[in-house]
């Protein structure tokens, strides 16, 4: 009886049928289906066709009473910088929830209202079971929720590393970055460039340190700590650094800014201060969140594919649900997106 036949009958396909019809055995349709890494990926694309020709629906509450899963992946997202969804987030759990959702999985959200509680809403997700796994994103360098996970061995993955980097990441290259930017800036004739960057109590802020420290170098321009400012998680933070840096004395010609919405806040800054971002001083973002390239001057940042980010960070995931304990490490890189904001310095008068 073909698939046709079988479907007519009134019959609903089962494993055993999709075995048959792919010439393997049943363990290896369960695996196959299931997101295992060790199926060969040429069986892994003849089960998936047999299974549609069939119009095979595997029981995944079955699945769950056997192996005790919920079938669900949580995601826990720290307090956004504003009352609106964090932009960059909101892009990485739409290509995260398109990649679980193909293999059978739920994406649920959970937030973290403050810093101090992240750890506790981890601690609670696990203590619950009501997920197979966890994502999340802003890792310190010594983290104490990767520690408290890897000792359970519960299956998860960031956005972002650690000093230890002993579990699986994927994290933009914020050391490129912040060169990127800087020899950008200094190739504009910029001499005095400031840094306001992300709260160090996050890897990726010492990483876009780093690389902004190296920028410096490679161009041959002085080190000057002054310039480095550190702005937290506050709509008005770059607005507070610029005020800073212009108080008191010899303040930069450019900024490059942790991300969009520091550097949106810094330009607020310098036009009460009666500057002209674009003009008088240059600016560089990160995240190229959408209002970047909307406001006046439209903000030079960096871009990257989010739903590409997010998509490789489930799959990373289900290698770690399939069985493979092997920790993966892979850099995003960003895309530079020349604007108006980063203008050449001005001549003295």
């Amino acid at each position: 009886m073909n698939a046709g036949e079988g479907r007519r009958a009134g019959r609903r396909p089962g494993i055993r049928s999709v075995a048959a019809a792919a010439g393997v055995s049943v363990s290896t349709v369960s695996r196959a289906l299931n997101g295992y890494a060790d199926v060969n990926p040429d069986t892994r694309r003849r089960i998936a066709a047999a299974a549609e020709a069939l119009g095979y629906q595997p029981s995944f509450a079955a699945a769950m009473l056997r192996r005790n899963e919920t079938r669900t992946v949580t995601f826990m997202v720290s307090k956004p910088w504003t009352k609106f969804v964090d932009p960059f987030f909101l892009g990485v759990l739409d290509g995260v929830e398109l990649a679980l959702s193909a293999q059978g999985y739920d994406l649920q959200v959970v937030m973290a209202r403050d810093y101090d509680r992240e750890s506790e809403v981890i601690r609670r997700a696990v203590e619950r079971n009501r997920s197979d796994a966890l994502l999340f994103g802003r890792t310190r360098p010594e983290d104490e929720r990767i520690d408290w996970l890897e000792a359970r061995g519960f299956p998860f993955a960031t956005i972002g590393q650690t000093l230890r980097n002993s579990h699986s990441w994927i994290d933009r290259d914020h050391v490129l970055i912040g060169r990127t930017a800087v020899e950008r800036l200094a190739a504009l004739g910029h001499r005095r460039i400031g840094l306001l960057m992300t709260p160090l109590r996050y890897t990726y802020s010492h990483h876009t340190r780093e690389g902004y420290r190296a920028g410096l170098a490679a161009a041959g321009l002085a080190h000057d700590p002054a310039l480095e400012v550190e702005c937290f998680l506050s709509r008005r933070t770059g607005e507070e650094a610029v005020t800073m840096l212009w108080t008191a004395g010899r303040p930069p010609s450019a900024l490059v800014c942790g991300n969009d919405m520091i550097a949106l806040s810094a330009m607020e800054g310098l036009q009460r201060l009666g500057l002209v971002p674009g003009r008088d001083v240059a600016l560089i973002g990160c995240d190229d969140m959408p209002l970047a390239a909307h406001v006046r001057p439209a903000l030079t940042t960096f871009s990257q594919d989010l739903d590409a980010l997010g998509i490789r960070l489930a799959r990373i995931l289900l290698q770690r649900l399939g069985g493979d304990p092997t920790p993966v490490h892979e850099l995003i890189q960003s895309r530079l997106v020349a604007r108006e904001s980063d203008c050449p310095a001005r001549l003295p008068d």
